[in-house]
């Protein structure tokens, strides 16, 4: 892994931390579906200009517009309606966290459909894994409320960011096996456009007219839509190929940290226990899912 890979990495994993922190400030002004909509309106108007100014950044485009029409479903269109829910109640540290299985079930998904097999390591960490969200959740799951409609309001937003990340998880999937061929800037290109199209009419309905919307939500959905959707995915999917799928996926261990940090710091949102707990065990879990080793950042290119 060379030194630039290096600054992708943590670059990416600021960029995308940040994604929780616009969540958080734009959801309440413009409405979970409004603001999936406008970031993936943002995030194709950008990747537009990429494809406008250069031929070569369309090349596969439209013989693979099929599979980037569900790549753009899976990994774009539909997590961000879901997260966007899920961020009305669920604060940036945790939001973050849950986004850390995504390599899990991603590996789940690979071994399962893909004849990707896992190792026993791999396997102890989904299973690890799993428990860590469970203690995550636990004080939904185990606070004795009596009515089941608080145990539901509860559990259902962070089962929208799993929700979510199953479906990171299915179009990295469909990303490594199908798409390989095309360039990272291609692929972005074309599963946000087609995105965007898809979400435009649903954006436009749901969007809150005669509303007045704060300048500082305006800059949260205009930069988790050009910053933390269209650039970062470009970054990501060309650390894909520099250094692998396992090893890139292996970015959102360092993500909850920044929300975490960035969500005490900049929204004073509290830390709990459970929280704390949760989140070592998932980060444990997600790192042996990885098969990862401590030294592969230390590596040199030959």
């Amino acid at each position: 892994m060379t030194k630039r890979d290096l600054i992708i990495f943590f670059t990416l994993s600021f960029m995308w931390s940040l994604s929780f922190i616009f969540y958080r400030v734009g959801v309440p002004e413009f409405g979970s579906i409004a603001f999936a909509s406008l970031r993936v309106l943002f995030a194709g108007l950008t990747m537009l200009v990429f494809v406008l100014l250069s031929s070569e950044n369309r090349r596969g485009i439209r013989e693979n517009w099929k599979l980037l029409a569900v790549v753009g479903l899976f990994s774009t269109a539909i997590p961000f309606v879901l997260f966007s829910f899920s961020a009305q109640t669920v604060n940036a540290g945790v939001l973050a966290v849950l986004n850390a299985s995504v390599p899990m079930m991603s590996g789940f998904i690979a071994s399962t459909f893909f004849n990707d097999k896992l190792s026993k390591k791999q396997i102890l960490g989904l299973f690890i894994g799993l428990v860590g969200v469970v203690i995550l959740m636990s004080e939904s799951l185990f606070a004795g409320s009596d009515q089941d409609s608080s145990l539901m309001a509860g559990l259902l937003p962070m089962g929208y960011a799993l929700l979510g990340c199953v479906g990171y998880a299915t179009g990295a999937n469909i990303t490594k096996n199908y798409l390989q061929g095309l360039s990272p800037i291609a692929i972005t290109a074309g599963s946000t456009i087609i995105a965007s199209m898809v979400m435009l009419p649903i954006g436009l309905y749901a969007f809150p007219y005669g509303k007045s919307i704060s300048l500082q939500a305006w800059v949260s959905v205009i930069c988790i839509g050009v910053f933390s959707t269209a650039i970062a995915l470009i970054f990501m999917n060309q650390l894909i190929k520099n250094i692998g799928p396992m090893r890139a996926t292996s970015i959102t261990l360092v993500i909850p940290i920044f929300a975490i940090f960035f969500g005490y710091v900049l929204l004073g949102e509290a830390l709990d226990l459970g929280a704390i707990i949760g989140s070592i065990v998932i980060l444990i879990g997600t790192y042996l899912s990885l098969n990862l080793s401590l030294t592969i950042f230390k590596k040199k290119t030959v």
